[in-house]
């Protein structure tokens, strides 16, 4: 009798073609029925046929033929003497300042003077004449209720008399009126729409070119968009030739909050970090005695320049206590002169 069945060893079932082929159809099917990922659907979804229909898309397109001299060179903004010899020109000498029209990411533990510092750079850009605006989320600005504490506004005239050599008046009429001063504290019902609309207002308007935010971090309190913040940021910097340093807090960690994230986006990241001696040659080379902790300032990125590769020590010096590179900083990792 004729059978379509191939008869297997004894004890195996029966081998059949047609069942076989009739299996590797279905499976061909199912493949064919998944859904297609929903990222991936624009893609598939045919587009029109007629060039002309999307013609208009044309203009979205950058062609750098096109354009003009394309090679430029990294211009830094004289700021704070520590923080201008981080970034570095191709030769290695320093930038003699933050890269112009970048905005960088200044992060560090409390209390070590970052906004001190922050205040030193920008007095010195307002006192060439330069319009900056200093962004306040972290603290009350003004003293309203006269209760007695030194406010920052009097640390900010005090750190500016000292550096700069002038009375409360000269710097009144020759600095502070370059100055404008936005209160963003989020306990007073400010939210990040409310900050751009009043940023746009003020860059705009009064042409800034330097901005201090202190801090980033608290713009957005619940810590959970501070760098898709930083982003949204940096990208209306570029398009308005502003150059921007944002505060920031460090974790226990050891990285800014806002992560990895915060640092890939920012064009340039500053972190001042507490160095532990864990050994008595550690403390020979960087001046201190075995377990001590010392403070070190250390660029860890710049898109346009450069970097110095190396930990700088740093401490408070002055009335102001402003960054200053530590007397006992290691002569092999000495900064270049500018």
């Amino acid at each position: 009798m004729a059978s379509d069945q191939t008869f297997a060893p004894q004890g195996a079932a029966p081998f059949n073609p047609q069942q076989m082929m009739q299996m590797m159809q279905l499976m061909q099917m199912m493949q064919t029925m998944q859904p297609v990922d929903a990222s991936a659907q624009p893609f598939v979804t045919p587009q029109s046929q007629d060039p002309g229909l999307d013609a208009s898309l044309e203009a979205e397109f950058v062609r750098p033929s096109k354009l003009g001299t394309l090679i430029r060179e990294q211009e830094g903004l004289p700021f704070q003497s520590v923080l201008d010899r981080l970034c570095l020109k191709p030769d290695g000498t320093p930038l003699g300042g933050l890269p112009k029209g970048c905005t960088i990411a200044f992060a560090g533990p409390p209390g070590k003077g970052k906004t001190r510092s922050s205040l030193e750079g920008l007095l010195r850009v307002a006192a060439s004449g330069t319009p900056c605006l200093f962004v306040v989320a972290e603290e009350g600005f003004l003293d309203e209720g006269d209760s007695g504490r030194d406010p920052l506004v009097s640390r900010m005239a005090k750190i500016g008399c000292e550096v700069l050599a002038m009375g409360e008046a000269e710097l009144k009429e020759k600095v502070l009126s370059n100055v404008w001063v936005m209160q963003a504290q989020y306990h007073k019902g400010q939210s990040w729409d409310d900050f751009i609309h009043r940023y746009r207002y003020v860059v705009e308007r009064h042409k800034i070119k330097l901005v201090v935010v202190d801090s980033l971090n608290m713009l957005d309190p619940a810590k959970t968009r501070t760098a898709d913040h930083l982003s949204a940021l940096k990208t209306y910097n570029h398009e308005h030739g502003v150059t921007c340093i944002t505060i920031g807090q460090i974790r226990d960690t050891g990285m800014p909050v806002g992560g990895e994230a915060l640092v890939h986006t920012a064009d340039a990241v500053f972190l001042l970090e507490e160095m532990s001696m864990g050994s008595k040659e550690m403390g020979a080379i960087w001046g201190a005695a075995y377990r001590d902790v010392i403070t070190v300032l250390r660029a860890v990125k710049s898109v346009t320049t450069r970097i110095f590769p190396h930990p700088v020590r740093v401490h408070q010096g002055g009335e102001g206590g402003t960054l200053a590179v530590h007397p006992q900083h290691p002569e092999m990792y000495a900064l270049p002169n500018a």
